[in-house]
């Protein structure tokens, strides 16, 4: 079994980085409220790893992006339905209030890696941190705002993806960098593209789940 996740160490040791390079496509899937590039400001249901304060107690917006289409669903619409359900279902009004976009950074990113080898030189593991239940995020969440601080010339962190491996998930700061860092290419009002919920279906069958009425 595997052992709960400790507190972030204090002072935070070594952080691998990995640089995501200017250009590289990013795939987002989110309410049709937000812009294709916008971050959230700490509102909505708490993630893995926001929201959080910074040392000032200010609010560190965060926008999630995954490296394809289908990880981007995964990661969102189908995010919590439980593997072992009988039935695994989506509400089709869930998804219709979504956009897909598709955008990419001007620039080069420093990230922090959180990839195996680079969670063992923590002293944990994907089974920790990455690979676990939404009742874990009160934990995840620290680690997060514990390499925000220990590490300013980072932009954000980068991992695999628990929902649809091996493509990666990554999530960026907004005090590091911004909406104007990006250039939008594809923006998609799923619920008026009866390709893309088709398309999202496709992805949902993958994985046993049916999108209904």
């Amino acid at each position: 079994m595997t052992s709960p996740l400790p507190l972030p160490p204090d002072p935070f040791p070594t952080v691998n980085a990995q640089t995501l390079s200017a250009g590289t496509v990013l795939h987002r899937n989110h309410l049709s409220a937000f812009r294709s590039a916008q971050f959230n400001p700490c509102k909505g249901q708490p993630t893995r790893f926001a929201p959080f304060l910074d040392a000032a107690g200010g609010c560190v917006a965060t926008l999630y992006a995954a490296t394809s289409r289908q990880a981007a669903a995964f990661e969102t619409i189908f995010h919590d339905i439980d593997p072992a359900a009988r039935f695994k279902t989506v509400r089709l009004n869930n998804v219709e209030a979504r956009t897909a976009s598709t955008i990419s950074p001007k620039r080069d990113l420093p990230l922090a890696a959180l990839f195996a080898p680079d969670l063992k030189l923590w002293g944990i593991d994907r089974g920790q941190i990455i690979d676990t239940p939404k009742s874990s995020y009160a934990r995840t969440v620290l680690w997060a705002k514990a390499i925000h601080k220990a590490r300013p010339d980072l932009d954000g962190m980068i991992w695999t993806s628990r929902q649809c491996d091996p493509e990666r998930c990554l999530v960026l700061f907004e005090d590091r960098i911004g909406e104007d860092d990006f250039e939008v290419i594809e923006e998609i009002d799923v619920g008026k593209d009866d390709d893309f919920l088709l398309e999202m279906r496709r992805f949902g069958q993958r994985a046993g789940i049916t999108i209904i009425a």
